[in-house]
């Protein structure tokens, strides 16, 4: 089927259209996208997201182009979004730590001790796997090097990375600063 056929039934919903789509063009875009993130994981949920946007507008896409131009643009683009979304997430953090640590009055060498040795229990109670992730985050890995280390996907780390963040964010409450000030990024 040629793309402006393959379109047509695309628009009509037809998955089977959209499945020949997904199958001749996935590859190739996850080896374009990985040009630009250096990850294959992240290249993947680019490619993905791609698919699943062209598959929710298919109502209203208009290629001018070729298909291939169309989906290699909409993968740079959604590229572009994901790592502006990235900085801008890194950016919030790192003023929030900041202004935290400047409004935070120096706690005493003995407080310090005690709040360090309760996040040392926190992080104990955590499950193994979770464990090892902050562990080695905490040693200063990147996720990447992490996931490399414990032979996990860079997503499996992240993951890990929540449920070891929302599990201290809980046990600290008002005092997840001092977490904060643990973890170099």
């Amino acid at each position: 089927m040629d793309d402006k056929s393959l379109i047509t039934q695309i628009r009509k919903g037809n998955t089977l259209a959209f499945k020949q789509l997904f199958d001749k063009h996935y590859r190739p875009l996850c080896v374009y996208a990985i040009n630009f993130t250096n990850s294959k994981d992240t290249a993947e949920e680019i490619v993905q997201i791609v698919f699943v946007d062209f598959w929710n507008k298919r109502d209203i896409i208009n290629v001018h182009t070729s298909l291939k131009s169309y989906l290699y643009k909409m993968a740079y683009h959604q590229f572009l979004m994901s790592l502006r979304k990235k900085n801008k997430e890194t950016t919030v953090l790192e003023e929030l730590k900041y202004k935290l640590l400047q409004d935070n009055n120096s706690p005493t060498a003995q407080e310090l001790e005690h709040k360090y040795t309760r996040l040392q229990s926190i992080i104990n109670d955590l499950p193994e796997r979770c464990q090892d992730v902050l562990k080695l985050k905490m040693e200063g890995l990147k996720y990447k090097e992490i996931a490399e280390t414990l032979n996990l996907s860079v997503k499996t780390v992240e993951s890990q990375m929540r449920i070891a963040f929302i599990k201290i964010r809980d046990a600290y409450k008002d005092d997840f600063v001092l977490f904060l000030t643990f973890i170099d990024n």
